[in-house]
């Protein structure tokens, strides 16, 4: 995190920006492109990788595409092929707009993340107010996040050792019978991680972190923020 920006400034800068994203009138192809490249320029200047948090943010598009490809049928008339072709003629916009917004939103959270270091963020999070059910649950979810990671890894080195030449649906459907067990490894791994956290004194909460310090530049940080905010709702 660039120094002097409070992690709680980003945060609510964050909300507020995907709030106005998500909350209102569909946007079109030019203010598309002044979100990306507002968020682009905030995470230059944060000493971030701009590549890196547009690549994260296309990993929402397969799930909002499941969702968006099918909004179009909550206007169907009649139960025809004629009824169904009808309503994604009228319905594409819905699908193109729902799309942008996952997309801009996941962007958003994934500029957050990219320029805010795990242990800043709980620590924003937490003086913001945040449970501490919901931090000691999000911190765990990254950790099995590593580990699943991890057993996935072994999985395909192993199966790289034993069947170099699988390929193809051959290769995808021994992934698909292999996802039992990748689960059960994961989950026995957690296991062994939390056994460990209780070795060493862990008694359902986590260690309080120093609270942040706001400063004149976290103001100022959280302004840009609002007001760019505020000039999309006003301008759309």
């Amino acid at each position: 995190m660039a120094p002097g920006i409070d992690s709680r400034a980003k945060i609510l800068a964050a909300l507020v920006l995907i709030a106005a994203i998500v909350l209102t009138a569909p946007m079109d192809l030019a203010e598309f492109l002044v979100v990306i490249l507002f968020v682009g320029a905030v995470v230059a200047l944060l000493d971030g990788s701009v590549i890196a948090v547009l690549r994260r943010g296309l990993l929402v598009l397969p799930f909002a595409g499941a969702i968006a490809l099918f909004a179009p049928l909550a206007s169907l008339e009649t139960g025809s092929w004629a009824g169904v072709a009808a309503a994604y003629t009228q319905g594409w916009p819905l699908i193109l707009a729902l799309l942008a917004k996952a997309y801009l939103s996941a962007l958003i959270a994934s500029a957050l993340a990219a320029t805010t270091p795990v242990p800043e963020l709980l620590r924003g999070m937490q003086a913001l107010g945040v449970p501490d059910i919901f931090l000691t649950l999000f911190t765990f979810l990254l950790r099995y996040r590593d580990l699943f990671g991890a057993q996935v890894a072994a999985l395909r080195d192993a199966i790289a050792s034993r069947a170099p030449r699988l390929g193809g649906w051959r290769r995808l459907m021994l992934y698909g019978s292999l996802g039992g067990n990748l689960l059960i490894r994961a989950y026995e791994r957690g296991e062994q991680v939390y056994d460990a956290m209780l070795a060493r004194g862990y008694a359902g909460t986590l260690p309080a972190a120093s609270p942040p310090c706001w400063r004149g530049a976290d103001s100022g940080f959280l302004a840009i923020g609002l007001v760019f905010a505020g000039t999309l709702v006003v301008y759309r």
